[in-house]
């Protein structure tokens, strides 16, 4: 083989190696990105479905109030119990545990019988 043809030749080998190894690369790209698309898919099909959320916390004794939200695997809403309080809840999706309990408003409103500090 003459030098210019032997040249020519590792050239080739050369971008042949670049192309192979740049294809190799974005389809272990797209594997890893197509791999957290499955594990969010099975995530979300073992969730308790969102529509149920209301009657499970009615069985709890609240109200819900306002739409109920997904965040990852847990589910927040905003409820009333049964004396009236207002709370934001936050269930586990996965087994309907309540996870968080906050009370974010009393509608009975100040009462008249507290000092209000003034003389």
């Amino acid at each position: 083989m003459r030098p210019l043809a032997r040249r020519i030749s590792s050239v080739s080998s050369l971008a042949l190696m670049l192309v192979a190894a740049t294809t190799t690369f974005a389809l272990a790209l797209v594997m890893l990105a197509c791999a957290g698309n499955f594990a969010r898919a099975d995530e979300a099909a073992r969730l308790i479905p969102q529509q149920e959320i209301p009657g499970r916390l009615a069985v709890r004794g609240y109200v819900v109030s306002e739409p109920v939200v997904r965040r990852g695997t847990a589910y927040l809403t905003h409820g009333t119990d049964k004396w009236g309080q207002r709370h934001r809840l936050v269930m586990d999706g996965r087994n309907g545990d309540i996870i968080g309990l906050r009370v974010v408003g009393d509608p009975r409103g100040a009462h008249s019988d507290r000092p209000t500090g003034r003389r």
